[in-house]
C-alpha cells in the first residue's frame, strides 16, 4: 500500500511542477459563429519558446450565417490580410471532393457565390489560403 502512495504522490508532485512551468502547450479556440481552430504555418527557421506568439500579424477567418441554407448569402469576414491581396477559396465536402474553387481579392467581409444545386445536406470544409497560411473552417448545409 505504500508503493501505490509514493507513486501517486511522485506523479502528483511531476504534475504540479510541470503545470507551476506552464510546460504544457495550448491550442486556442478562434472561435465565433462557424470558428474553428486556426492554424499557422512553420518554417525550419522558426522557433519558439512557452509563451511566446509565433505570428505578429494573425490571419484568421469566420464564415458565417453556420448552419446555411438555400435562401442564405454565405459570407466570410476575414482579419489579418491587406485588402486587394489575393485569396483562394476551396469548399470540399468531408471525403475532400472539391465543390468549389475561386480565386478572390481580399476585403473585409466577402461573399461566397456557392452552387446551391451541388451541395446536399451536410456538412463541408472550407479552405482559405493566402500566401503561407492555411485556414479551414467547417459549416453544415440544411436545405
Amino acid at each position: 500500500m505504500k508503493k501505490i502512495y509514493h507513486i501517486t504522490f511522485a506523479i502528483t508532485l511531476w504534475l504540479t511542477v510541470l503545470l507551476a512551468n506552464n510546460v504544457f502547450g495550448q491550442a486556442y479556440y478562434s472561435g465565433g459563429q462557424g470558428g474553428g481552430y486556426s492554424t499557422t504555418t512553420i518554417s525550419n527557421s522558426t522557433s519558439a519558446f512557452i509563451g511566446d506568439s509565433i505570428t505578429t500579424k494573425k490571419f484568421d477567418v469566420t464564415v458565417f450565417p453556420n448552419p446555411l441554407t438555400s435562401n442564405d448569402i454565405f459570407k466570410a469576414k476575414l482579419t489579418g490580410i491587406n485588402q486587394s491581396e489575393k485569396v483562394s477559396i476551396i469548399v470540399t465536402d468531408m471525403i475532400g471532393s472539391k465543390i468549389f474553387m475561386d480565386k478572390v481579392e481580399a476585403s473585409d467581409e466577402l461573399t461566397i457565390n456557392l452552387p446551391y444545386e451541388r451541395l446536399s445536406k451536410g456538412i463541408y470544409l472550407i479552405i482559405f489560403q493566402h500566401n503561407n497560411h492555411k485556414i479551414t473552417r467547417r459549416f453544415n448545409y440544411n436545405n
